[in-house]
């Protein structure tokens, strides 16, 4: 804090303090303090003060945005590749945005890079545990890799989260049908005797994501 006022006619009260006091006491105390504080100074030449500018510079929402417009661009002429790389620098540019990771698992999950897009989707999970729009998005992508188990247990945190949504309840039973647990399946199945067509516009959706993984005959 001192050497950022040093040029200055002050320290404080006497700008000859330094001259008139021959032990010299007073300068040593101010250059330890000048060494210990200079991070905080706007006129030091440490390299620690670059470092703020740069991240500044890494997290740009507007340019994640345009990054991810034209990844949808890509991916609406079928281009998945060029997508996933705009999604990816969307990333990089907010790395702490769950909405471009779901984006950037699509694409994954259109090349087929399962791995890839599970890893993603469980980060937004992390990140987001309480939309429940993620969970029902890992849940499908478990499906597409055959993780049937994994997709019970998730639906499972997605049913905590909205406890009185009757699609949940009946996507949670229909999968426990296809685990072979016709107990669980028939406690979460009636929550809805008789499927409206919210229910099964969701389910088709679901089965749409899973790449169809779940059998939708089973309703029948």
């Amino acid at each position: 804090m001192v050497e950022k006022r040093k040029g200055n006619s002050s320290e404080k009260e006497n700008s000859n303090s330094g001259h008139e006091n021959g032990d010299g006491k007073n300068e040593v105390r101010i250059v330890r303090v000048e060494s210990r504080e200079q991070v905080k100074g706007s006129e030091c030449d440490c390299n620690c003060l670059v470092l703020p500018s740069e991240q500044q510079a890494k997290i740009n929402p507007r340019k994640a945005w345009y990054r991810c417009q034209l990844g949808r661009a890509f991916w609406t002429l079928g281009r998945f590749q060029e997508a996933l790389e705009h999604f990816e620098k969307a990333c990089e540019l907010m790395p702490f945005e769950p909405y471009y990771r779901l984006e950037l698992a699509e694409a994954y999950l259109a090349l087929n890079r399962l791995d890839e897009a599970i890893s993603q989707l469980e980060q937004t999970v992390l990140w987001a545990p309480y939309d429940d729009y993620y969970h029902v998005r890992l849940a499908a992508a478990y499906l597409c890799a055959g993780r049937l188990e994994d997709a019970i247990e998730t639906m499972e945190k997605t049913v905590k989260l909205s406890p009185r949504n009757a699609s949940y309840h009946c996507l949670l039973g229909i999968l426990y049908l296809m685990k072979g647990d016709e107990v669980s399946a028939a406690f979460h199945l009636r929550f809805r005797w008789q499927l409206d067509q919210y229910d099964i516009s969701f389910l088709r959706q679901f089965q749409k994501l899973c790449g169809r993984s779940i059998v939708l005959k089973l309703l029948h």
